[in-house]
């Protein structure tokens, strides 16, 4: 017999029997991978697993984590996978599965003639896939249900590459970061224009007019004033309350914090020092 050649590629993620690792899992991957557009509900009986596929056939597994016909994690699981899949507008579908594939699945060991057989399987009609998010809908409609499965990560592709030191070292000590961050983008400031001012005092000089050192490039000048304002307000608001005292926050504060002195940073990239009237 001749072994077939496997030319897929497939990743295999999340943990057989274990719910909370399998939505972990899911969520990672619709955050990565935005390109997702299909995901197939593999069903043995009352055991499920997912395969997703994106734009270019790569084939993400997601082990037999869920199950279903009783009130318990794996089905509120398996309802809560759904709707996010759902939520992001990810086409989903089932079909029945053997044990076989189910345990070909948990042991990582699915070839290309498998993958040609599962996408061509008929699939489930009437669609059900609703039965199995019904029993919930009570616990997944709380809005922030579903998010702390979602990866607490920095969006690095839009990081300011001045702050990037600091974005890794924010993982260790957000506080010490976003510290430095500001501290950072007054020197940058104070370089560009030569003034000796800190902190909002700093950013009134450097860019609200009349006598700014720098601007923007835009149509009204309200929205010179706006951008300028986001400078004296952001430290009147966040910085001055971390330098005076200490504060007590959650880690989605922090994170917000960060994005935002990072579009600081953004911002007076974009800004020119400002043209003098002869």
């Amino acid at each position: 017999m001749f072994k077939t050649e496997n030319y897929y590629h497939l990743e295999y993620i999340g943990e057989a029997g274990i719910t909370q690792t399998c939505l972990i899992s899911l969520c990672n991957l619709i955050q990565v991978y935005p390109d997702l557009n299909y995901a197939l509900l593999l069903t043995n009986q009352q055991t499920h697993a997912f395969i997703l596929r994106n734009s270019i056939d790569s084939y993400y597994i997601i082990r037999s984590g869920f199950s279903s016909g009783y009130p318990g994690e794996g089905p509120k699981g398996l309802a809560t996978a759904l709707s996010l899949l759902k939520k992001h507008q990810i086409e989903t579908e089932e079909i029945v599965v053997s044990p076989k594939i189910i345990k070909k699945i948990n042991h990582s060991s699915l070839n290309d003639v498998d993958i040609d057989t599962l996408f061509n399987q008929k699939i489930i009609r009437p669609i059900r896939l609703h039965d199995y998010i019904y029993p919930f809908r009570k616990e997944i409609a709380e809005a922030e249900n579903p998010k702390h499965y979602y990866p607490f990560e920095l969006p690095y592709s839009i990081l300011d590459d001045r702050i990037f030191d600091l974005a890794l070292l924010f993982k260790q000590d957000p506080d010490s970061a976003l510290l430095k961050a500001y501290k950072r983008l007054e020197d940058i400031v104070r370089t560009r224009t030569g003034l000796s001012e800190h902190s909002s005092k700093l950013f009134s000089q450097a860019f609200l007019p009349p006598k700014a050192c720098l601007t923007w490039d835009l149509p009204d000048n309200s929205e010179i004033d706006g951008r300028a304002n986001l400078f004296t307000n952001t430290y009147k608001a966040f910085r001055n309350a971390r330098t005076h005292r200490e504060k007590d926050e959650n880690q989605i504060h922090q994170f917000r914090e960060f994005l935002l002195v990072n579009e600081l940073y953004l911002l007076e990239r974009e800004a020119t020092p400002l043209k003098s009237e002869d």
